[in-house]
């Protein structure tokens, strides 16, 4: 319902008009007379209260003079979900003055600094939908122009998650890893069974792609359901030590996926919301140790040591205000972490690794993460957790436990000789002998994402060499999968066109 604080506005008794599209966002739509008699203009807020459910919620207006009669509300599905109303019922609708947090962004806008209360009324109001997306992504702008200060960083990751739920574990320690990303290689899908197997706790939500091949989510899903309640969470990572998770399906710090989608579009990254949202959702399944990986290398997010090392000291300090450790490492994101581009290519080489079928970067990157944990945790010395993670994965422990998490979640495949291919394929071979000095990940993603992925599981690219390698002309160097053949024609003609993988001529000079 209305804040004290705002305007009251006249209402009116409008018939529900559900409108079969999901918007992404809060929208109703009026009759342009039944507005101005709310003295609504487009764009304006507008709160809806289903009295017979208790429920509210306030939409974006906008006006027409068809489809909507002057008795009626159009109400998108996703409004009509949130209220839980049916066509023909009846909704009070008034119009919603300006919300006292609109003050606090143009204090930010001007480069002021915020308090926790100003961070936490504008993340209310967010969540509420009481900001237009205009003024939300103002505020956005403003911060990635302004930045944050420390004690904002923190007072925002405390916000965005008070707003959502959170799960309680009635088990110890609970630890949990975040990678910033920009590179492939699912080190999540290896880590969680091997710190499970471990005795540790580690209930991990994960993300679909943003920018690469495949995310965490896109590629447990090939393996397992991973849309799952929170109380399926709680259940299977107290009964099994992990699991794997998307995070899209719970209300976990829910305004930072409003934040996320505003910020995309301009690729807006600034460093204290990462920081907030990454520690927010920690926070949100009650973490108390996490290892942060902050991949550096040419075209990714971090692109040199002396930044890596600042975004960790921050990373450190705001979690040590949350009451969480947490320990960032800073890892080499100039390779590709393990052969596979893709979501089922990435299942595939997950479970290749834990069926001892083959041991690469990928897997010595997800020992040396999940050691941090069991350092962290004082499970083992300083220098002896990477080792006994590599135990773990040896003996087939960490394989076991992985299986029991599929399970958990639902199995679909959990062999890696099941997981299917793609239809189609081609093979881009060496035209010239040399050594491999340099593989593009970036380029590596785009071909893979022109290809199909992340939206077609099965498409991506599979790598036969790495750096170092020397090739004689004619050799394999990587193969490109799709489930549609004009996309693996694209795929093949882009490929084609950039240099994914470099070579060095062995031989520089020659004397006789």
């Amino acid at each position: 319902m209305n804040n004290a604080k705002e305007f009251e506005h006249y209402s009116l008794n409008l018939k529900v008009k559900v409108i079969p599209i999901v918007a992404g966002k809060f929208i109703s739509i009026l009759h342009e007379d039944t507005a101005k008699k709310l003295g609504i203009l487009p764009l304006d807020r507008a709160e809806l209260v289903h009295w017979e459910k208790n429920k509210s919620i306030v939409t974006v207006v906008d006006t027409t003079t068809s489809i909507i009669k002057r008795d009626e509300i159009g109400i998108f599905e996703d409004v009509r979900k949130k209220l839980k109303v049916n066509e023909g019922k009846k909704l009070r609708v008034s119009g919603v003055g300006t919300p006292e947090s609109l003050e606090f962004v143009k204090k930010k806008m001007r480069g002021g600094t915020l308090s926790e209360q100003e961070i936490k009324k504008i993340v209310e109001d967010f969540g509420e939908n009481k900001l237009s997306e205009i003024e939300a992504s103002a505020f956005m702008t403003s911060v990635f122009i302004n930045g944050y200060t420390l004690n904002e960083t923190v007072a925002m990751a405390r916000a965005l998650t008070e707003n959502g739920i959170t799960i309680k574990l009635d088990v110890e320690p609970v630890v949990d890893k975040h990678s910033i990303g920009g590179i492939n290689g699912r080190a999540t899908m290896l880590i969680v069974p091997i710190v499970a197997a471990g005795g540790l706790f580690i209930p991990k939500t994960s993300s679909r792609s943003i920018t690469s091949a495949a995310g965490t989510a896109d590629a447990m899903e090939v393996l397992a359901n991973v849309e799952l309640s929170a109380e399926q969470i709680k259940s299977i990572t107290e009964k099994h030590g992990g699991v794997i998770a998307w995070g899209g399906s719970l209300d976990l710090a829910p305004v930072d996926d409003k934040i996320i989608k505003i910020e995309r579009p301009l690729s807006m990254d600034p460093r204290g919301q990462v920081i907030a949202s990454v520690l927010a959702k920690k926070a949100s399944v009650g973490s108390k140790f996490v290892v942060v990986d902050i991949p550096i290398g040419p075209g990714l997010k971090v692109v040199d040591r002396e930044e890596g090392k600042e975004l960790a000291g921050l990373f450190i300090k705001v979690g040590r205000k949350l009451g969480m450790k947490v320990e960032a490492v800073l890892t080499d994101g100039s390779q590709p972490s393990g052969s596979a581009f893709g979501s089922a290519l990435e299942a595939r080489h997950v479970l290749r690794i834990l069926e001892g079928k083959e041991f690469d970067s990928l897997a010595q990157k997800s020992c040396e993460l999940a050691g941090v944990l069991f350092e962290l945790v004082g499970r083992k010395k300083q220098g002896k957790g990477c080792d006994y993670a590599k135990k773990l994965l040896d003996s087939g422990q960490a394989l076991k436990k992985f299986r029991e998490i599929i399970k958990a979640q639902g199995k679909r495949i959990d062999k890696a000789k099941d997981v299917p291919m793609a239809p189609h394929k081609i093979e881009v071979r060496a035209k010239k002998s040399g050594e491999i000095s340099f593989i593009d990940v970036k380029k590596m993603i785009n071909i893979a994402k022109i290809a199909g992925a992340p939206s077609e599981k099965l498409s991506g690219v599979l790598l036969n060499v790495e750096v170092g390698q020397k090739v004689e002309a004619g050799d394999l160097l990587f193969e490109i999968f799709a489930e549609n053949k004009r996309k693996l024609e694209l795929a093949e003609k882009y490929a084609l066109s950039v240099k994914a993988v470099q070579l060095e001529k062995i031989i520089l000079e020659r004397f006789i």
